[in-house]
């Protein structure tokens, strides 16, 4: 009888022994970081960078990392980071490769819902570049069908096409017409960043010195009126067209 109480009384202090360790201290609210959910900063978001559309998009966020890529006038570059979540907004921060002579590294403090915001670009390894400062807006993208035109399909012309990406970025593709009848051998590539405004798209090419610089302005062109209005492509102001199609 002595022995069964002794095992029991064991048995009652090991479980009020496991009891009182297995629940943590309670903590100060304060000290928990919050954390945004991993699609709220996945998007596209674009500013003024020096006088010129810049565009970056961030397709991965998550556990405090970030990944994605810009477009500069044409140039596209990976970047890579971290943000984290403060009680008024979201700090970010981006690094580009280093591999290339206009690689930089951006620094973004984001509002709270990660809508808009503002920083700054120090250039990596080149010093004859400036720091640039920029704001940024996240882009809405809606589904209006008079936003066609940057569809993952290129609009066609004779000898050339183009295509107005969702992230911002432009490509032309053409061959250089030597005569009425002649076009040359060798596709020519020019990339570049766009901005739509009504019915016209402003496009920045990347400078090559060997070619013509193409044109800027492209108006969107129409077939039909009000509800049966459909997108049928763009015009350059010297009459080159570019339709749309797969």
């Amino acid at each position: 009888m002595k022995y069964l109480i002794q095992v029991c009384l064991s048995a009652a202090l090991f479980c009020a022994c496991k009891s009182s360790t297995s629940s943590p201290p309670a903590t100060d609210s304060t000290a928990v970081t919050a954390s945004k959910p991993a699609d709220g900063l996945t998007g596209l978001y674009t500013g003024d960078f020096d006088g010129k559309k810049i565009y970056i998009t961030i397709n991965y966020a998550r556990n405090n990392h970030l990944a994605g890529y810009d477009v500069h006038l044409g140039l596209r570059r990976n970047v890579s980071g971290s943000y984290k979540v403060t009680s008024d907004g979201i700090d970010v921060t981006l690094n580009e490769p280093g591999d290339h002579p206009f690689d930089g590294k951006f620094t973004i403090r984001l509002n709270a819902d990660g809508e808009k915001g503002s920083g700054k670009w120090v250039p990596l390894n080149n010093s004859r570049l400036t720091t640039k400062s920029f704001d940024l807006v996240k882009v809405v993208i809606t589904g209006d069908k008079d936003n066609g035109i940057n569809d993952d399909y290129p609009l066609g012309g004779e000898h050339r096409d183009i295509s107005f990406k969702k992230d911002g970025s432009a490509i032309l593709n053409y061959y250089e017409q030597i005569n009425d009848s002649t076009f040359g051998q060798q596709m020519i590539t020019v990339r570049g960043t766009w901005e739509r405004k009504g019915d016209s798209i402003y496009v920045t090419w990347e400078k090559k010195d060997d070619i013509p610089a193409p044109a800027t302005l492209y108006t969107v062109t129409y077939e039909g009126e009000d509800d049966n209005r459909f997108l049928t492509g763009v015009q350059t102001a010297d009459s080159l067209r570019y339709w749309v199609g797969p």
